[in-house]
């Protein structure tokens, strides 16, 4: 029989595993989506590349209530995977599957009721931008549910390779479309396309969950409280990391929106390129008591990589700008490129602290960081009227962030165990 701790070293050696596997299936994703990015900005204006990337944005907010509810649903199969309740965990995967569709049909119900005011609101200019973000919408939503299928279900492998074949897809038809179409829906269109690859696996999945098992399974309490504090997490993390190029869309005209996209993009890649890590410790971690020691190997491995990357996009700026937009010496731009590289190191930190505490079930945490995503979009769509106002306010709002989560870890720790 293996002892114990020749097993506690073949799980750390899995989760390794497949840390460096998705974190490099990721990397090759994330430079076919640059390249992808690169051919955009050498074929659009600058202010067509600023409304190209604000919808994205827009569209990646849209599924954020499925984000939470995916992610709700691969915390509690990776809990049943580590009992080896084969059964149970066909249950949920069956009624959570089917209930996650429907609720992809909801929320692209929602959106078509939303489209005229948000794009009113957002000042897009022209009405069939609009309409083929909303065309995204279903397709995104399916897409980012079978991410959730896969990670839900420990497929790293499969998810490493469907995510580097949409960024191949992206790549060849946003190449091919904005020749033909130099505007910013090509891209949209292209990523359309793209989406079809992750939503292939939801399509053939081939389980199917009754009504009964339906309301079975996922009218919990302990599941519908999770989901909320899941909620929570996803609103946050995304206005974190993505929320500013939303509100960009408002308060930057069209050139000054595509300049900042273009910085943007490269100071989101430090975050972006290391998020696979936290995937996987999601995964792992919430198959284990939250009395026992979590995976911390992986959030150090995360937080040197976020590091390592702010480092390496400071020094590299000047090439790297070159690269994607093709820019010759433009110090406004290189001196965006530098305060994004820096404001994404805390904005880092806070991704790290919302998958932990969603991992590991802290609810009250995972509440509070909700309320701290909004206070943080509060303050840069008041107060994020020009791109160095935006970054400054960025930076100064995720400190007081982490400063709030460490002050209510001071007191959960310090105070006396409750009752309830």
């Amino acid at each position: 029989m293996a002892s114990p701790a020749s097993i506690k070293k073949t799980v750390a050696g899995i989760w390794l595993t497949d840390s460096v596997i998705l974190t490099a299936a990721n990397l090759l994703a994330a430079v076919a989506n640059y390249l992808f990015q690169a051919v955009m900005r050498r074929h659009l204006s600058w202010s067509e590349f600023g409304y190209l990337n604000a919808t994205i944005g827009l569209i990646m907010f849209a599924g954020v209530p499925l984000t939470a509810a995916s992610q709700t649903v691969t915390h509690h199969l990776a809990l049943i995977g580590a009992t080896g309740d084969a059964e149970k965990m066909q249950r949920l995967q069956a009624a959570s599957l089917k209930f996650l569709r429907h609720l992809t049909w909801v929320l692209f119900a929602a959106s078509l009721v939303l489209l005229y005011p948000v794009a009113d609101f957002l000042r897009f200019p022209r009405m069939s931008l609009a309409w083929v973000a909303l065309l995204w919408v279903p397709v995104n939503l399916w897409s980012t549910l079978g991410g959730a299928w896969c990670a839900g279900l420990s497929r790293f492998r499969l998810y490493a390779s469907l995510l580097i074949l949409a960024g191949v897809v992206r790549l060849v038809a946003g190449a091919i479309i904005v020749k033909l179409y130099p505007w910013a829906e090509a891209g949209i269109f292209a990523c359309i396309l793209s989406g079809l690859v992750l939503a292939f696996v939801v399509a053939v999945n081939p389980h199917h969950g009754t009504a009964a098992r339906l309301r079975q399974t996922l009218f919990d309490r302990d599941l519908i409280i999770y989901g909320m504090a899941a909620f929570a997490v996803s609103f946050a993390t995304f206005v974190f990391l993505q929320g500013d190029q939303i509100i960009a869309q408002r308060h930057f005209p069209g050139v000054e929106l595509g300049r900042y996209s273009g910085a943007g993009l490269l100071g989101r890649a430090i975050v972006w390129a290391s998020l696979p890590v936290l995937i996987v410790y999601f995964t792992r971690r919430s198959g284990h008591d939250p009395a026992h020691r979590s995976p911390s190997h992986l959030l150090w491995a995360y937080l040197a990589l976020i590091g390592t990357g702010a480092v390496f996009l400071i020094v590299l700026k000047v090439p790297l700008l070159f690269l994607l937009l093709g820019t010759h010496d433009d110090p406004g731009l290189s001196a965006m490129t530098t305060q994004f590289a820096l404001t994404m190191v805390p904005i880092g930190i806070l991704q790290a602290l919302g998958y932990h505490y969603l991992a590991a079930r802290k609810i009250p945490e995972c509440l509070v960081f909700g309320v701290c995503g909004l206070a943080y979009l509060v303050v840069i769509a008041v107060y994020g009227r020009t791109p160095s106002l935006m970054l400054g306010w960025m930076a100064e709002a995720a400190v007081a962030s982490i400063v709030v989560l460490g002050l209510l870890a001071l007191v959960r720790r310090t105070a006396p165990p409750s009752r309830l």
